[in-house]
Protein backbone atom coordinates (compact mmCIF):
# COMPACT_ATOMS: atom_id res chain seq x y z
CA UNK A 1 0.00 0.00 0.00
CA UNK A 2 1.66 3.02 -1.26
CA UNK A 3 1.23 6.07 1.09
CA UNK A 4 -0.54 9.16 -0.21
CA UNK A 5 -1.59 12.86 1.15
CA UNK A 6 -4.32 14.66 -0.30
CA UNK A 7 -5.34 18.64 -0.09
CA UNK A 8 -7.59 21.29 -2.18
CA UNK A 9 -10.10 20.41 -3.99
CA UNK A 10 -10.93 20.30 -7.68
CA UNK A 11 -9.72 18.47 -10.42
CA UNK A 12 -6.98 15.66 -9.49
CA UNK A 13 -3.19 16.58 -9.65
CA UNK A 14 -0.55 13.85 -8.88
CA UNK A 15 2.74 14.89 -7.21
CA UNK A 16 5.32 11.75 -8.27
CA UNK A 17 9.05 12.51 -6.87
CA UNK A 18 11.96 11.59 -8.27
CA UNK A 19 15.18 9.45 -6.59
CA UNK A 20 16.23 10.20 -2.82
CA UNK A 21 13.15 11.51 -2.20
CA UNK A 22 9.16 11.24 -0.90
CA UNK A 23 6.12 13.21 -0.92
CA UNK A 24 7.03 15.07 2.23
CA UNK A 25 9.20 17.48 -0.50
CA UNK A 26 6.15 18.13 -1.97
CA UNK A 27 4.47 20.13 0.64
CA UNK A 28 5.48 23.38 -0.04
CA UNK A 29 4.25 22.84 -4.17
CA UNK A 30 1.07 20.93 -2.99
CA UNK A 31 0.06 24.05 -0.43
CA UNK A 32 0.81 26.55 -3.55
CA UNK A 33 -1.66 24.35 -5.60
CA UNK A 34 -4.40 23.62 -3.23
CA UNK A 35 -6.80 26.59 -4.34
CA UNK A 36 -7.27 25.44 -7.72
CA UNK A 37 -6.95 21.25 -8.28
CA UNK A 38 -6.86 18.19 -5.12
CA UNK A 39 -4.03 17.38 -5.20
CA UNK A 40 -2.42 14.45 -4.46
CA UNK A 41 0.99 13.26 -3.26
CA UNK A 42 2.80 9.75 -2.41
CA UNK A 43 5.84 8.14 -1.51
CA UNK A 44 6.71 5.86 -4.61
CA UNK A 45 7.08 1.85 -3.53
CA UNK A 46 10.34 1.46 -1.09
CA UNK A 47 10.78 5.12 -0.31
CA UNK A 48 9.60 6.96 2.44
CA UNK A 49 6.48 5.68 4.47
CA UNK A 50 5.36 3.74 1.88
CA UNK A 51 6.53 -0.68 2.02
CA UNK A 52 8.36 -2.88 -0.09
CA UNK A 53 11.18 -3.01 -2.20
CA UNK A 54 11.78 -0.15 -4.61
CA UNK A 55 10.64 -0.80 -7.90
CA UNK A 56 11.55 -0.72 -11.91
CA UNK A 57 10.25 2.37 -13.74
CA UNK A 58 7.85 0.30 -15.54
CA UNK A 59 6.26 -0.81 -11.71
CA UNK A 60 6.37 2.98 -10.74
CA UNK A 61 4.44 3.82 -13.82
CA UNK A 62 2.03 1.47 -13.21
CA UNK A 63 1.83 2.41 -9.71
CA UNK A 64 0.41 5.59 -11.24
CA UNK A 65 -1.67 4.24 -13.42
CA UNK A 66 -3.22 2.75 -10.62
CA UNK A 67 -3.37 5.65 -8.18
CA UNK A 68 -5.00 7.67 -11.31
CA UNK A 69 -7.48 4.79 -11.34
CA UNK A 70 -8.62 5.23 -7.95
CA UNK A 71 -9.30 8.84 -8.12
CA UNK A 72 -11.48 8.25 -11.14
CA UNK A 73 -9.44 7.51 -14.31
CA UNK A 74 -7.82 10.84 -15.13
CA UNK A 75 -5.78 13.18 -13.65
CA UNK A 76 -3.01 16.18 -14.43
CA UNK A 77 0.59 14.56 -13.63
CA UNK A 78 3.34 17.16 -12.38
CA UNK A 79 6.84 15.43 -11.85
CA UNK A 80 10.48 16.15 -11.18
CA UNK A 81 13.73 14.10 -12.24
CA UNK A 82 13.14 10.40 -12.34
CA UNK A 83 9.78 11.07 -11.04
CA UNK A 84 9.15 12.86 -14.64
CA UNK A 85 10.78 9.50 -16.32
CA UNK A 86 8.05 7.45 -14.62
CA UNK A 87 5.31 10.29 -15.38
CA UNK A 88 6.44 10.42 -19.43
CA UNK A 89 6.85 6.07 -18.85
CA UNK A 90 2.54 6.23 -17.63
CA UNK A 91 1.22 8.54 -19.65
CA UNK A 92 3.29 6.65 -23.00
CA UNK A 93 1.04 3.47 -21.90
CA UNK A 94 -2.00 5.16 -21.03
CA UNK A 95 -2.72 8.40 -22.87
CA UNK A 96 -6.06 8.81 -21.44
CA UNK A 97 -5.49 8.59 -17.93
CA UNK A 98 -3.30 11.90 -18.17
CA UNK A 99 -5.28 15.07 -18.39
CA UNK A 100 -1.68 17.20 -18.70
CA UNK A 101 1.62 16.56 -17.75
CA UNK A 102 4.53 19.04 -16.32
CA UNK A 103 8.06 17.20 -16.08
CA UNK A 104 11.03 19.37 -14.18
CA UNK A 105 14.12 18.10 -16.13
CA UNK A 106 12.97 14.52 -16.39
CA UNK A 107 16.39 12.29 -15.88
CA UNK A 108 16.11 10.44 -19.34
CA UNK A 109 19.38 8.75 -20.17
CA UNK A 110 18.70 7.93 -23.64
CA UNK A 111 18.66 11.58 -24.60
CA UNK A 112 21.07 12.67 -22.30
CA UNK A 113 24.32 10.44 -23.96
CA UNK A 114 24.80 8.26 -21.05
CA UNK A 115 23.84 4.75 -19.69
CA UNK A 116 22.13 4.52 -16.28
CA UNK A 117 24.96 3.74 -13.17
CA UNK A 118 25.31 3.32 -9.96
CA UNK A 119 27.98 5.87 -8.31
CA UNK A 120 31.14 4.86 -6.84
CA UNK A 121 30.05 6.47 -3.57
CA UNK A 122 26.51 7.07 -1.33
CA UNK A 123 26.54 10.87 0.48
CA UNK A 124 25.47 11.65 3.18
CA UNK A 125 21.28 13.05 3.43
CA UNK A 126 22.77 16.61 3.96
CA UNK A 127 25.36 16.22 1.60
CA UNK A 128 22.69 15.13 -1.26
CA UNK A 129 20.64 18.05 -0.13
CA UNK A 130 23.04 20.61 -0.34
CA UNK A 131 24.88 19.10 -3.63
CA UNK A 132 21.46 19.65 -5.24
CA UNK A 133 19.99 22.92 -3.53
CA UNK A 134 23.27 24.87 -2.22
CA UNK A 135 25.42 25.33 0.29
CA UNK A 136 23.80 25.71 3.54
CA UNK A 137 20.39 24.69 2.04
CA UNK A 138 20.49 21.91 5.05
CA UNK A 139 19.21 24.40 7.50
CA UNK A 140 16.53 26.30 5.31
CA UNK A 141 14.79 22.81 4.83
CA UNK A 142 11.82 21.61 7.31
CA UNK A 143 12.29 18.94 9.80
CA UNK A 144 10.16 16.72 7.08
CA UNK A 145 11.91 18.02 4.03
CA UNK A 146 15.09 16.63 5.70
CA UNK A 147 13.58 13.23 6.81
CA UNK A 148 13.06 12.63 3.33
CA UNK A 149 15.98 12.84 2.08
CA UNK A 150 17.44 10.71 5.18
CA UNK A 151 15.17 7.94 4.53
CA UNK A 152 15.69 7.56 0.88
CA UNK A 153 19.32 7.44 0.34
CA UNK A 154 19.57 4.03 0.59
CA UNK A 155 17.54 3.34 -2.49
CA UNK A 156 19.23 5.91 -4.58
CA UNK A 157 22.15 3.65 -5.95
CA UNK A 158 19.58 1.27 -7.07
CA UNK A 159 17.85 4.04 -8.66
CA UNK A 160 20.64 5.05 -10.91
CA UNK A 161 21.20 1.65 -12.03
CA UNK A 162 18.36 0.87 -13.00
CA UNK A 163 18.94 0.41 -16.84
CA UNK A 164 15.05 0.36 -17.83
CA UNK A 165 15.26 4.04 -17.56
CA UNK A 166 17.80 3.99 -20.41
CA UNK A 167 15.04 2.28 -22.33
CA UNK A 168 11.99 5.38 -21.70
CA UNK A 169 12.29 7.49 -25.11
CA UNK A 170 9.72 10.37 -25.09
CA UNK A 171 7.07 9.37 -27.71
CA UNK A 172 4.42 12.54 -29.16
CA UNK A 173 1.35 12.53 -26.72
CA UNK A 174 -1.83 13.53 -27.12
CA UNK A 175 -2.46 15.64 -23.80
CA UNK A 176 -0.49 19.18 -22.94
CA UNK A 177 3.09 18.86 -21.80
CA UNK A 178 4.83 21.18 -20.12
CA UNK A 179 8.69 21.02 -19.76
CA UNK A 180 10.15 23.25 -17.23
CA UNK A 181 13.88 23.94 -16.62
CA UNK A 182 15.89 25.47 -13.92
CA UNK A 183 17.21 28.98 -14.67
CA UNK A 184 20.68 28.01 -12.95
CA UNK A 185 20.67 24.52 -13.78
CA UNK A 186 23.10 22.96 -16.54
CA UNK A 187 22.45 23.48 -19.73
CA UNK A 188 21.98 19.61 -21.05
CA UNK A 189 18.61 19.94 -19.36
CA UNK A 190 16.93 23.00 -21.77
CA UNK A 191 18.82 19.98 -24.63
CA UNK A 192 17.00 17.77 -22.74
CA UNK A 193 14.13 19.39 -23.16
CA UNK A 194 14.41 20.31 -27.02
CA UNK A 195 14.06 16.59 -28.35
CA UNK A 196 10.67 15.80 -26.14
CA UNK A 197 8.22 15.69 -29.01
CA UNK A 198 5.26 18.41 -28.33
CA UNK A 199 6.73 19.85 -25.00
CA UNK A 200 6.34 23.25 -24.23
CA UNK A 201 8.98 24.39 -22.18
CA UNK A 202 9.18 27.14 -19.66
CA UNK A 203 12.29 28.02 -17.76
CA UNK A 204 12.01 29.05 -13.94
CA UNK A 205 14.13 31.88 -12.93
CA UNK A 206 16.61 31.19 -10.56
CA UNK A 207 15.40 27.95 -9.49
CA UNK A 208 17.38 24.21 -9.99
CA UNK A 209 16.68 20.66 -10.47
CA UNK A 210 14.42 20.84 -6.98
CA UNK A 211 12.14 23.87 -7.94
CA UNK A 212 9.37 22.63 -5.32
CA UNK A 213 11.71 22.99 -2.37
CA UNK A 214 13.43 26.88 -3.72
CA UNK A 215 11.11 28.21 -5.42
CA UNK A 216 7.49 26.76 -4.63
CA UNK A 217 5.50 29.70 -5.79
CA UNK A 218 7.07 30.37 -9.16
CA UNK A 219 7.05 26.73 -10.53
CA UNK A 220 3.22 26.69 -9.38
CA UNK A 221 2.90 29.60 -11.26
CA UNK A 222 4.18 27.74 -14.29
CA UNK A 223 1.99 24.25 -13.47
CA UNK A 224 -1.50 25.94 -12.57
CA UNK A 225 -2.51 28.10 -15.63
CA UNK A 226 -1.08 24.95 -18.02
CA UNK A 227 -2.74 22.42 -16.18
CA UNK A 228 -6.36 23.79 -15.88
CA UNK A 229 -8.94 24.17 -16.32
CA UNK A 230 -9.30 21.53 -18.57
CA UNK A 231 -8.37 22.10 -21.89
Amino acid sequence: MLHREETGSGEPLVLVHGAWADGRHWTRLARELADGFRVVSYDRRGHGRSGGAHGTIGDDAQDLLELIADLGGRAHVVAGSLGGTIALSAATKEPAAVTSLAVHEPALPALMGGAPQAPERIPSAKEFAEDSLGEGAWERLTEEERKGFEDNGDVWAAELADATAGAVRPEPLPMPLLVTIGGVSPPFWRKVAEQIPGATIEEIPGAGHLPHLTHAREYAAAIAPFAGPTR
